[in-house]
């Protein structure tokens, strides 16, 4: 028995140890919050069939810091396939509602809400799930209209 936990331990380490070599470039691409240059390699490593659960979301992180929404959801996705922390899914939300997906965002935000249940965020999702939807249905205020003074230059630059 202790023969095969030591063993296990022992590929456990390899297997991490190998996946810090596989990301090592990429991995210190992010690290100096070289986010596109990141992206770029960690996708190069997608295509070469070595992508996992953690290369999905280093890439969703670093979409969303680029905010490259449509590439964020996809990769947040894809990570959120594994369980993860309660900030992954306030990050996943934000880039759902960047795209205009706004119940699927509410979804990933009740995630966070029962992952963080302290977090002012999820107090105020869990008071006005709905806000958004709100906002979006209002009546515009006023309207903007061009006026014969306007020219198609700048006209505050001084």
């Amino acid at each position: 028995m202790k023969q095969s936990i030591i063993l296990l331990a022992l590929l456990c380490s390899l297997w991490s140890n190998a996946q810090n070599k596989t990301t090592a470039a990429a991995d210190k691409l992010f690290a100096r919050l070289e986010y596109v240059e990141a992206a770029q390699a960690y996708q190069k490593l997608v295509d070469n069939g070595k992508g996992n659960n953690y290369i999905y979301r280093q890439l969703a992180e670093a979409y969303y810091n680029v905010f490259n929404s449509n590439e964020a959801v996809k990769w947040f996705a894809l990570a959120a396939k594994e369980s993860q922390d309660a900030e992954f899914y306030w990050k996943y939300a934000q880039m759902l509602k960047a795209n205009g997906k706004y119940e699927e965002a509410n979804k990933q935000m009740a995630v966070f809400a029962q992952k963080a249940p302290n977090d002012q965020r999820a107090a105020n999702f869990k008071s006005n799930p709905n806000y958004l939807s709100k906002l979006l249905d209002k009546q515009k205020a006023f309207n903007v209209k061009t006026i014969k003074i306007n020219s198609e230059k700048t006209d505050f630059a001084g």
